[in-house]
């Protein structure tokens, strides 16, 4: 079963996930599902199409349909209460608490397995084993990477992150991460972090250089704001943050690895401009 957390709009979820039953099973079909829920068939269609909204007294058929747990129940809600609600306040108030359930479930980084940020080729090597996951060639893994890393490197990373439980050996003689996306949620403390973020800020100064611009984004913004303004900025990032862990966590066919950093920092000290400071 898909991960519900990774969804904002229940249909897809609905969709994605009795196509999943679809392909294990043959004789699967929307009318089977339909009488499952206690619902006719047509009424079915119109909330996969759009029509119709599902009301809550279906909620707990379709939860148990689906198989889905407390938690995902609650969070299944509110997809569906997201997408009946026009009032614009009121939407951004359930996507709200949306966006906290889902990094509630995330797996947060304890402090004690902080080593997985003191060489950046860790964090790196753990998103790549999604996409070779057959390979244990420490060499061959090393290389993949840019810039390359050595086998010794690598094979003293693949430790680290088999030593801190981030990947496991698997049926095919090579490595899988146990969860695609890890997090240290939006508070941190750390030397081993902050020494992460700067050589992550390094590289990207290369990578401006390093590859041409069809394979990288690179924006500036330059602004004025007040604190106020400056907290409300953080939040926009904060959701972004989020939405770009729901993409990652929603592919399933990864083809490179990316590196994203968010760089927001004063310009200026800040200017008593009531006081006559300038």
């Amino acid at each position: 079963m898909s991960s519900v957390y990774s969804y904002t709009d229940y249909r897809e979820f609905l969709k994605d996930e009795l196509s999943s039953k679809r392909s294990r099973n043959a004789s699967f079909s929307v009318r089977a599902a339909a009488a499952r829920l206690g619902i006719g068939s047509g009424t079915l269609c119109r909330i996969l199409g759009g029509a119709r909204n599902i009301g809550p007294a279906l909620l707990p058929a379709i939860a148990s349909f689906l198989g889905l747990k407390t938690r995902e129940a609650e969070y299944f809600a509110l997809l569906v209460k997201f997408s009946r609600t026009a009032n614009p306040g009121k939407k951004r108030l359930c996507y709200e608490k949306m966006i906290a359930m889902r990094g509630e479930i995330r797996q947060k980084i304890p402090e004690g397995k902080y080593a997985i940020f003191e060489q950046w080729h860790c964090l790196a090597l753990h998103q790549l084993l999604r996409i070779v996951p057959d390979c244990a060639d420490a060499g061959r893994l090393g290389a993949l990477l840019d810039p390359a890393v050595s086998a010794a490197r690598t094979r003293k990373a693949i430790d680290v992150l088999l030593r801190n439980g981030f990947i496991r050996r698997n049926e095919r003689g090579g490595y899988s991460p146990i969860d695609t996306s890890l997090t240290t949620g939006e508070t941190w403390r750390g030397v081993a972090i902050h020494g992460f973020q700067r050589t992550a800020a390094g590289m990207a100064a290369l990578a401006l250089d390093k590859f041409p611009k069809e394979e990288r984004d690179f924006s500036t913004l330059t602004v004025s704001l007040s604190a106020e303004r400056f907290a409300a900025a953080r939040e926009i990032l904060r959701k972004a943050r989020q939405d770009l862990l729901d993409l990652d966590e929603k592919e399933t066919s990864p083809e490179r690895v990316y590196q994203m950093n968010f760089q927001f920092f004063p310009l200026s000290r800040i200017a008593d401009v009531k006081r006559g400071a300038l």
